[in-house]
């Protein structure tokens, strides 16, 4: 049973210091490297204003985890990138399948894209909603995740340490939040305008 169905929105940051890390990419990705735990790379991307946790799987697949904090609200970002899907179209709709472990199989509605001429998959998800806190929790506490498209397998791929990947992913993010706010300018009477997106 699906649980999300989300459409594309907003613009897809640049996520391709994994890629550089491995070798895939000669473009310069600005990027600031935040901590590496276990296999996943946590990393922030000026351009989005967001933290993201990078991992690659089997030398072809890139998977991307973190935020987009650019626009008005802060938004869950997540990508899949297959050297090997040369037939996905930028900005066609792909409907996937994702299991973590044995829960209950997410439907997201993910739009294709081209980076660095690496083809792959995204979505961006409300990070306030019940359904991004539910994405992250399974994300977390799982071992494994599978992705199909239709009946065919994309990829079985670990999800070890991705507990404490993501921890520091919303440690980065909270960090990052904090000195953009103390940037802003101190005779504004309203500051950034920004929320604070981890304040209770």
């Amino acid at each position: 049973m699906a649980r999300l169905s989300h459409s594309l929105r907003g613009t897809l940051p640049i996520l391709t210091a994994g890629f550089l890390a491995a070798g895939l990419s000669g473009a310069q990705a600005e990027t600031i490297d935040w901590k590496t735990i276990g296999g996943w790379d946590i990393s922030f991307y000026p351009s989005s204003e967001g933290c993201q946790a990078f991992a690659l799987f089997e030398e072809d697949t890139a998977f991307f985890i973190g935020f987009d904090n650019s626009g008005d609200e802060l938004l869950l970002d997540v990508t899949l990138l297959d050297e090997r899907w040369n037939s996905i179209e930028d900005g066609k709709e792909y409907s996937v399948t994702l299991h973590f472990g044995n829960e209950t199989p997410w439907t997201l509605e993910m739009d294709g894209v081209q980076m660095d001429d690496f083809p792959g998959l995204n979505i961006l998800i409300d990070a306030s909603s019940d359904e991004a806190d539910l994405f992250i929790s399974e994300f977390q506490r799982e071992t494994r995740m599978e992705w199909y498209f239709g009946n065919n397998l994309l990829g079985r791929y670990t999800l070890r340490g991705s507990r404490r990947a993501f921890d520091e992913v919303i440690a980065c993010q909270r960090s990052y939040f904090e000195a953009m706010q103390n940037q802003s300018d101190p005779f504004a009477t309203s500051g950034s305008g920004k929320k604070d997106p981890f304040a209770d």
